[in-house]
């Protein structure tokens, strides 16, 4: 039967088997891969990233080498992010204001800076205003910090932003608000197979026309001991702190933490766009285990049919694939069931000569849970594009119950060239869910590249930030690393113009040579251009790109043959929020949680006449927006053009209340949007020194706030303003 194409979200006529690209990576995963290439130099130097609980996670007092005492757990290991996470992010970044972040999922934080991240690396320019047909796919499915620090009875840690800050589905579209983002937007829970549950939807949503790109990312945040527990009583964690993945001693896994996010294109438009092409989604597959031999009990039948399914869609044969980036757990039964599946597909009929290769990243950084599949995906990716596998650790004695001699199918223990193959180099990743949600995912390298590049005696960089000091700190960052290794310049001043979002605080440089602009970005004043006309018309962009003219980089670098490059990212200014840091000996002996300490009671002030008042008014609101210094608002246009959100409004009003002890209407940022018509609310109250006329009704055309008013609300809008029988 013939598959019909399908428009795309732009117009565009896309084929239903058109191959994705992954055009961006990014990832903050244990051992101090904080990105993809130090994740490399991670896993291919063998490292391991396995340490002890931090005593600034939670008491060791919940530990206990008895898997059966209870409120115990027997691990106390796990794959930790280094400090200052979890407590620490930049807020002001996102336009977040203080309360709203110490509400927010550390795993809500990690997805909004990875997946910001992973978008710069792909060079995707944003205008959050304006709006663009992007999906977001986030695998996520714990819930450590407000299950035992913030959601409870009665807390006085309960506020407006508690529910946002902690739903899943909140976490996908907080990522499509912030970044502009109006296409499908799902959080995936799947427990273990989540991230690539999610990259599997995520191609089919490109491919159906639903979005023209896809943010597709996975996460997990290690936050408090209670699933370690829970976890223990089922027998699947390791006590010694290793995954010993197809091991004989295989014992359980080791939870870890992190975040790992990738952006998806077609082909066809990541050519057109210019992009870096980092690796490609041949196929995908997704299937259950049905009726198992227990809920959480693996099938292999299962995972055979779902490897099957993702060679048929993506048009390859079995034998081309000559690496599986394994689930690898190292719990005995999931290791035979998985070894024994992969030998009924990849390694049935293959040459002993040629035996398909196994290996686990689960053995270097823990396993990811929801994250864990795009922790894989990541790793074969890089793979990939450098053609060697890292060691698999831990293995000394395989497990006996695979057959090892019969089957071609080895996991190198040393780094390993990539094995030579008559086509391109192509991997299988795979990740299950304790729940039964299988996904498999093929994987090929990118299609060669042959570039012209023309030469240019000069070129300009512009750089830009949300504050002068992160301005600052990007360009001694660049500076270095311009240094730091030989770099196409045409390529780097295309990325940071048409791919890298424009903010207010602007620097741009121009120079020949990397060593002239890096000396430009440390302040030291250029050569005169002299009569180089070229230099000249650079150095006039520069100062009107500087002033916030628009400039058609395109126009300018692409006869240059420049394209898309990776590039230092923009430097986060993160500040400490967070909410009951530790949980204690005390909280494991069920000791009561100390009373939340009582707000002051509001004191009498004295306002200096409207100007006073709005100046209050002015600060307020910049602290609720952000705890950053900032210029003064604009006390004339309305707070919701200024980055004021709906629930910052009741931040606002709250934060008003508390001061001003004057009862605030819930529509108080749609009835008085400005500084000045708050100002005037609150000075037509009589118990205030400074007094002024009644504020006046809303203006002719300030009535498009009822629009956005729910039924209720409106309701109870009409009967205060209307005196009804």
């Amino acid at each position: 039967m013939l598959e019909r194409s399908v428009p795309a979200a732009g117009g565009r006529e896309i084929a239903p088997d058109e191959v994705i690209a992954i055009v961006g990576a990014a990832c903050l995963y244990p051992g101090g891969c904080d990105d993809p290439d130090a994740f490399w130099d991670f896993l291919r130097r063998g490292g391991f990233a396995v340490r002890e609980v931090p005593a600034t996670r939670w008491s060791p007092d919940f530990y206990d080498p008895d898997p059966d005492r209870p409120g115990k757990t027997a691990s106390r290991w796990g794959g930790f992010l280094p400090e200052p996470f979890p407590g620490a992010f930049d807020a002001a970044f996102f336009d977040i204001s203080p309360k709203e972040a110490a509400a927010l999922d550390p795993q809500q934080r990690l997805l909004l800076e990875v997946g910001w991240r992973a978008l710069e690396d792909a060079g995707v320019a944003l205008d959050p205003d304006r709006g663009r047909p992007f999906g977001v796919f986030v695998g996520i499915s714990t819930t450590d910090y407000h299950g035992a620090k913030l959601w409870q009875p009665g807390s006085a840690t309960i506020d407006p932003f508690t529910a946002t800050g902690a739903s899943f589905a909140a976490a996908a579209g907080r990522l499509s608000y912030a970044f502009g983002f109006d296409g499908p937007s799902l959080a995936v829970d799947t427990a273990c197979s989540s991230s690539l549950v999610a990259l599997h939807l995520a191609c089919q949503a490109i491919r159906q026309g639903e979005c023209e790109a896809a943010l597709v990312a996975g996460v997990n945040a290690l936050l408090t001991p209670n699933l370690f527990i829970c976890l223990t009583k089922m027998g699947l964690l390791s006590p010694d702190g290793r995954c010993k993945a197809f091991d004989a001693a295989g014992n359980g896994y080791v939870r870890a933490e992190g975040c790992g996010a990738v952006v998806l294109k077609t082909l066809g438009q990541a050519r057109r766009d210019g992009d870096r092409i980092l690796a490609l989604c041949r196929g995908s597959a997704v299937n259950q285990d049905g009726r198992s031999n227990g809920l959480t009990a693996p099938s292999r039948k299962a995972q055979e049919r779902v490897i099957g399914q993702a060679l048929a869609r993506a048009g390859v044969p079995a034998d081309s694939i000559a690496y599986v980036e394994a689930h690898g757990t190292g719990t005995p039964l999931g290791d035979m069931i998985e070894l024994s599946a992969l030998a009924g597909t990849y390694a049935a009929g293959r040459d002993p000569d040629s035996p398909l290769l196994v290996g686990s990243v689960k053995t270097n950084i823990g396993h990811l849970e929801a994250g864990a599949g795009m922790a894989g995906l990541i790793k074969t990716m890089l793979c990939l594009r450098h053609g060697e596998i890292p060691a698999h650790l831990h293995l000394r004695t395989p497990t006996p119950h695979h057959p090892w001699d019969e089957v071609a199918l080895t996991v190198p223990t040393a780094l390993t060239p990539w094995p030579g193959t008559a086509g391109p180099r192509r991997a299988g990743i795979s990740s299950f869910g304790f729940s039964g949600t299988n996904a498999h995912v093929i994987l090929e390298e990118p299609p060669s590249k042959v570039r012209e590049m023309r030469r240019s005696d000069a070129v300009l960089l512009p750089l830009s930030a949300r504050s002068p000091a992160a301005l600052e700190e990007l360009a001694a960052g660049m500076a270095g690393w311009l240094e730091a290794a030989p770099r196409n310049l045409a390529d780097v001043g295309f990325t940071l113009g048409a791919g890298r979002t424009a903010f207010a605080h602007r620097l741009a440089v121009v120079g020949s040579t990397a060593a002239e602009l890096a000396a430009a970005l440390r302040g030291v004043p250029p050569t005169p251009a002299g009569g180089d006309s070229w230099r000249r018309r650079l150095g006039e962009l520069a100062a009107l790109w500087i002033a916030g003219e628009e400039v058609d980089w395109a126009r300018l670098y692409r006869p240059l043959g420049a394209g898309k490059t990776a590039l230092p990212g923009h430097p986060f200014q993160r500040q400490h929020y967070w909410v009951d840091p530790v949980v204690g000996a005390a909280a494991a002996a069920g000791a009561p949680a100390a009373a939340a300490p009582q707000p002051p009671a509001p004191r009498p002030v004295t306002y200096d006449g409207p100007d006073g008042m709005r100046r209050r008014i002015d600060d307020i609101a910049r602290k609720v927006l952000s705890d950053q210094p900032l210029a003064p608002l604009d006390p004339e246009l309305p707070l919701v053009e200024q980055g004021f959100t709906s629930l910052m409004g009741l931040e606002l009003r709250r934060e008003l209340e508390a001061e001003l002890a004057v009862p605030v209407p819930t529509t108080f940022l749609y009835n008085y949007p400005t500084i000045t018509r708050m100002a005037e609310f609150f000075l037509a109250d009589r118990s205030f020194p400074a007094t002024a006329a009644a504020a006046p009704p809303p203006a002719d055309g300030d009535y498009d706030f009822l629009d956005e008013l729910s039924v209720e609300d409106l309701a109870t809008l009409i009967e205060r303003e209307v005196d009804l029988p």
